[in-house]
């Protein structure tokens, strides 16, 4: 995990701690169909839970490179790990930052949907630099045993993952704030998993042919 990774969660403890003091005891955590809340949780759990997540991925992220069978592969493409670990857990703390300034009445929900469309960019554009492996990047039965299926489908992904964020945030200041924001964030992305699932089986099998 690259410093500002690190960097990124300390900053986001902080802001939950100054947080903590300002929320009420109970906060809602789920809204029904009309808006309004459904669910609520305590103002700890509210302050807590995002940064135990990004702490998780973080510490995971110092073991997985350990444990991959494709470990020497990583020498080649080290620092796109790291940053791409990086840019995970800034994204998530941009995100954790929108809500806890939305339970604060502060700012607005679309800043959320907005960060995670900049994470898909971030990623996408480096998706090229990857090199075969068992956790980061397009993980298909094809790429993984293709090394022609691995690279043509992780240049398409890194092609198509820029326009998809894109749309994301762009769909995010478009939609009403609702359940179809949500929307807004998943179906770009399901559209461009299926579409480089599908090509990495295509590029598996032309590879097959043409040897």
């Amino acid at each position: 995990m690259p410093w500002w990774g690190w960097l990124a969660w300390i900053v986001v403890i902080a802001l939950g701690c100054v947080a903590y003091f300002h929320l009420p005891a109970q906060v809602p955590s789920h809204v029904n169909s009309a808006g309004k809340p459904a669910l609520f949780i305590s103002r700890l759990a509210a302050v807590v839970y995002e940064p135990a997540i990004m702490l998780v991925i973080i510490l995971f992220w110092h073991v997985l490179w350990r444990i991959d069978p494709k470990k020497r592969n990583y020498e080649s493409f080290w620092s796109t790990y790291r940053y791409i670990g990086g840019v995970i857990i800034v994204c998530i703390g941009l995100i954790y930052v929108t809500v806890l300034g939305h339970l604060l009445h502060i700012g607005s929900m679309r800043f959320a949907p907005t960060a995670y469309g900049i994470m898909f960019m971030l990623i996408a554009n480096v998706l090229p630099r990857l090199q075969s492996n068992w956790w980061v990047g397009i993980r298909t039965p094809w790429t993984l045993s293709s090394e022609e299926s691995w690279q043509k489908t992780h240049r398409l992904g890194g092609q198509l993952g820029i326009p998809m964020g894109i749309l994301i945030i762009i769909l995010a200041w478009v939609l009403p704030i609702s359940k179809l924001m949500i929307l807004a964030a998943l179906v770009p992305v399901l559209l461009w998993a299926l579409i480089t699932i599908v090509a990495s089986y295509f590029y598996a099998k032309d590879g097959r042919n043409l040897g």
